[in-house]
């Protein structure tokens, strides 16, 4: 089976000035004054979409960051951008921190109402594709800085659906990452998972979860931690929404999963050269960006 795998895309609009509460007016002026806004391009998010159609994969999943300010204006354009790839292929989303800026009943309601029939029923969800299981856990929610928390209840409910699982190779989805290229804990704190030792203690005892894929950090790497069966696969893109910058040695990319028979039995990691994804040099994350 193949897995392509799309994170932070940060579709951008304008905000209204009745939208500009709260958050997003750290968030504006972060966007349109200190010029976070030109680090993300319309052409990358197209290229990538069109990669993924040209990969031909079994299954898509998106971990988070849809949108840049979960402004409605930005979640219409998400879904007309990534239309093209829901409607051929079977699909697993997650909200990121950028897709929950705004108080709601629960973290990704907004995201839902475009896209809840790839969200599953709740979360956490478990989403069977042929014998691939994708377990998705809330790692979100709308706090001044860009931190994020998991339900210690979700962990014990996320544990049962694994265990009743009849699937050969299970990823989780989270948002935040659990650790960093190194494999030591993630940070700084301040735009981590507050309780992400818990989340880490989890893993290690948690049997059936093979890999564990994530967005949030824009500098794609892959890494590993324990798990209760040997070390469990830790893989991360980077931002897939990423404006072609050579001068800064930065680009989006996005990466394509092979398993069979219980196995990862290749990654690839496709690179944004500024007209379209191509095969990252030296394979992937060889470029250590």
């Amino acid at each position: 089976m193949k897995i392509a795998h799309i994170t932070d895309i940060h579709v951008q609009a304008p905000p209204r000035l009745s939208e500009m509460t709260g958050k997003r007016l750290l968030g504006t002026a972060n966007l349109y004054v200190l010029g976070r806004k030109s680090k993300f391009s319309e052409a990358a998010q197209r290229a990538a979409v069109q990669a993924v159609i040209e990969l031909e994969p079994d299954v898509v999943i998106f971990t988070g960051d849809l949108t840049a300010q979960a402004l409605d204006a930005e979640f219409s354009e998400a879904r007309a951008l990534l239309d093209p790839l829901l409607m051929r292929y079977p699909a697993v989303m997650i909200p990121g921190n950028h897709d929950t800026y705004v108080r709601e009943q629960t973290p990704g309601d907004r995201m839902r109402e475009l896209f809840g029939d790839w969200m599953g029923d709740g979360t956490p969800a478990f989403i069977k594709h042929g014998d691939v299981g994708f377990v998705t856990l809330e790692t979100c929610r709308c706090h001044p800085l860009s931190s994020g928390v998991t339900p210690d209840e979700q962990l014990e409910q996320a544990a049962s659906l694994i265990a009743k699982a009849d699937t050969s190779f299970n990823f989780l989805l989270i948002h935040y990452p659990l650790v960093n290229r190194r494999g030591e804990p993630y940070g700084p704190a301040s735009r981590a998972l507050i309780n992400a030792e818990d989340v880490r203690s989890w893993v290690a005892e948690t049997p059936g979860i093979n890999a564990i894929v994530h967005g949030h950090e824009h500098h794609g790497f892959r890494s590993e931690m324990p798990g209760p069966n040997g070390p469990v696969a830790v893989l991360n893109p980077g931002a897939s929404g990423y404006a072609f910058l050579p001068k800064q040695d930065r680009t989006s990319h996005l990466c394509l999963y092979t398993i069979d028979d219980g196995q990862i039995r290749s990654v690839d990691r496709l690179r944004f050269d500024g007209e379209r994804f191509e095969p990252e040099p030296g394979g992937a994350w060889a470029t250590g960006r």
